[in-house]
């Protein structure tokens, strides 16, 4: 409007013409800088860090012909603004991308997306992804080595594996800029957990051990703005409260030792946030990508955790539709059908209108049950 009102009143000078092709380059120039985040209601300044997480991201061979034809990028396609407006994206990597190495004995179903997976996430805007996941050595060291290599080319982060144990257990570390203060890092730790014991294999994964997580949250504290650690427990529990039951001492251990939001995921479970010395625990983010399956939580949410000097201001809670409203989810565990699988439309959307109000209320229930108050306001959930 002012463009035009200036035009309108001015355009017969010459001068005038020339200070309006100053103003639109001027316009131009800046345009990145007075965008407004579409995903966030509240204002965001200069001195602020915000942090997304994904849950468990699963692909196989049966994606493969997808990947070829269209691209991994189309597995992002309905979340990748999102995804991109935070400072700090980070998913869980359940797969190794690779197209060597074979079957280990004994998995029934082994996952391995074909490569350009790396090149979708980092499109799609992640910084970082946890590879101390139960499927990420389906194929071996081989397979595992072919993710590190294409996630490193695309500057994606691996977190939680390496090419040796000592190497899985340094943090990543991913650079920021805060105004008013020297360039910043956040720095990520993962972590896998097979069952009740730490369990020491010869695959370089770093295991949560309790001594080695607290002492290594210790260190990173020390240098990073923000520390995050993810904590995978690696197999189904009967129900998410045992798994919660048990990752809560692990993860008070974390808080306790400087770390500002842990991440607690678990196969196919689906969690709520608790506020723990005003930092984040969120405990399972269910499956974001799940394969040709069916999805146990068809309806999820994605947190995006702002921080401002340290301190945790707000969480927004954005909600997410897994699964296309093709079938009821199943009650039990995913089961591939003798049916081919459907991929179109398959992949995670923005849930609006009813249906988000209602993923949001379900979870504004899980948070009640850690204690955690959920307000909702216009599709989106807050924690404040």
């Amino acid at each position: 409007m002012i463009f035009r009102y200036i035009e309108n009143t001015f355009w017969r000078s010459s001068q005038a013409k020339i200070c309006l092709l100053i103003i639109s380059l001027f316009g131009i120039l800046h345009a990145k800088g007075a965008l407004t985040d579409t995903f966030a209601s509240e204002t965001v300044s200069d001195d602020e860090i915000s942090i997304l997480a994904v849950g468990d991201i699963t692909i196989s061979s049966r994606m493969t012909p997808l990947i070829e034809r269209k691209g991994a990028g189309v597995f992002f396609q309905g979340t990748a603004p999102l995804i991109q407006s935070a400072d700090i994206a980070t998913a869980s990597l359940n797969a190794s991308i690779s197209e060597r190495g074979e079957p280990r004995h004994g998995i029934e179903n082994p996952f391995r997306s074909a490569p350009g997976l790396g090149r979708a996430l980092a499109n799609a805007g992640f910084d970082a992804v946890s590879l101390a996941t139960p499927h990420i050595m389906d194929f071996g060291f081989e397979a595992l080595e072919d993710t590190i290599t294409e996630l490193e080319w695309y500057n994606v982060k691996p977190i939680g594996a390496g090419t040796d144990a000592k190497a899985a257990k340094r943090p990543a570390w991913v650079p920021i800029s805060v105004r008013g203060t020297e360039p910043g890092q956040v720095a990520l730790l993962a972590y896998y957990r097979v069952n009740a014991f730490a369990q020491y294999t010869e695959d370089p994964l770093a295991y949560a051990v309790y001594s080695e997580m607290t002492e290594a949250v210790k260190q990173a504290q020390t240098e990073a703005a923000l520390v995050i650690v993810w904590l995978h427990w690696g197999s189904q529990g009967r129900s998410a409260d045992e798994a919660i039951g048990r990752q809560r001492i692990f993860a008070h251990a974390l808080i306790d030792v400087g770390a500002d939001v842990v991440l607690c995921q678990q196969l196919h479970t689906f969690g709520g946030i608790e506020l723990y010395q005003g930092k984040p625990i969120i405990y399972s983010l269910s499956d974001f990508i799940y394969d040709t399956y069916d999805k146990q939580h068809s309806r999820i949410v994605i947190p995006k955790a702002t921080f401002k000097a340290g301190a945790l201001k707000s969480i927004e809670l954005i909600p997410i539709l897994t699964d296309p409203p093709k079938t009821s989810v199943r009650p039990a565990k995913p089961v591939e059908s003798s049916e081919k699988p459907e991929v179109k439309n398959q992949f995670p959307s923005i849930l609006t209108g009813a249906a988000a109000i209602e993923t949001l209320q379900d979870y504004q229930r899980r948070c009640a049950e850690l204690k955690t108050e959920v307000l909702i306001e216009n599709e989106r959930g807050w924690i404040r």
